[in-house]
């Protein structure tokens, strides 16, 4: 109540701040293109308002009371707030200050967003970037909480609450050993580095593998809490193969570790393998499935104010994306 009563103590105030200028009422109705009358009946009613006369009516030209002194230098400092504020705003839309907070998978991070992250600091040195590397439920919390301005994520979020963008899609491949025996009898359906760095969509149905003929050899996959699992058993139970599993670890890149060491064949994104030296302890496969495709989503809350440098980094993502999506 306190704060609007002081609010409400300046509502008259470009008004009143002419006369004092003008050290007059008839000289500062014709600056507010009002008649004089009018203006001295609404000071007249303000100063009612506020329990104190502003200006001495006795004196020619006219001039201020005590309180009517203390009442300029008051809305002067407002006035230099209020244009303090306008830099600020003015600031923000250029992108010229401001902060820009994301959350983001062990994958998404790494993988997807390196290149955007560098232009957009690049491009606006003066914003203060925060990138968090999390997982979706912590991420989804934070967001909530009004700590985070944007989630990028594989996992869908509920579109009730949350603005989603597609940022990005990838494949699901099999990594398998090259030494297991497997591989013999499915070398003409093996993929190259630069089949799965640059022509994975593209790859024709022939080509692909169904899971049923890797059923029994051992497999490194991720935990159970981890999406990407989620994904991959939905690929398992597809081609109902129940996998032989003697390791489940936390990140897919230990997968992929694993995997380059023998340990065991597993299911990650070529995303990972594009950012990686090429291997020749493994080999690639597409898996004949449509639930290998797997997309990369930007999230926000729905109402929250989209900040200038929200927005920028969005569609900075968007120009970085798959041209197939």
């Amino acid at each position: 109540m306190k704060i609007v009563e002081e609010i409400l103590m300046f509502e008259q105030g470009q008004y009143i701040y002419c006369v004092y200028k003008e050290q007059s009422f008839s000289k500062a109705a014709d600056k507010l293109f009002i008649s004089q009358p009018s203006l001295s009946a609404t000071i007249k009613k303000a100063e009612e308002k506020i329990g104190c006369p502003i200006f001495d009516r006795t004196q020619k030209p006219v001039s201020l009371t005590p309180f009517g002194v203390e009442y300029i230098q008051a809305l002067a400092r407002v006035y230099s707030i209020e244009e303090q504020l306008r830099n600020v705003i003015s600031s923000i839309k250029a992108l010229e200050s401001g902060e820009l907070s994301i959350g983001g998978s062990n994958l998404s991070i790494p993988y997807f967003l390196p290149k955007v992250i560098s232009q957009f600091s690049k491009t606006y040195p003066n914003i203060q970037l925060s990138i968090y590397e999390m997982n979706t439920l912590e991420a989804q919390h934070f967001l909530n909480a009004g700590k985070l301005d944007l989630v990028i994520t594989n996992q869908p979020l509920d579109e009730r609450k949350y603005e989603q963008i597609v940022a990005n899609e990838e494949q699901l491949l099999l990594v398998v050993p090259k030494d297991f025996e497997v591989n013999k009898k499915q070398k003409e359906k093996q993929l190259t580095v630069e089949d799965v760095q640059k022509k994975i969509t593209q790859i024709p149905h022939e080509m692909c593998v169904p899971l049923s003929v890797f059923a029994n050899i051992p497999f490194v996959m991720l935990r159970q809490e981890n999406y990407l699992r989620k994904c991959t058993d939905i690929l398992f139970e597809e081609f109902d193969v129940f996998p032989r599993i003697i390791l489940e670890v936390a990140q897919s890149a230990l997968a992929y570790n694993f995997a380059s060491l023998g340990v065991g064949a597993t299911i990650i994104s070529n995303a990972l393998i594009e950012k990686t030296e090429k291997n020749r302890t493994l080999c690639f496969y597409k898996i004949d499935s449509a639930h290998t495709s797997r997309k990369s989503f930007i999230y926000y809350r729905k109402n929250s104010f989209v900040t200038p440098a929200m927005n920028e980094f969005v569609n900075m993502c968007l120009h970085q994306r798959a041209p197939n999506i």
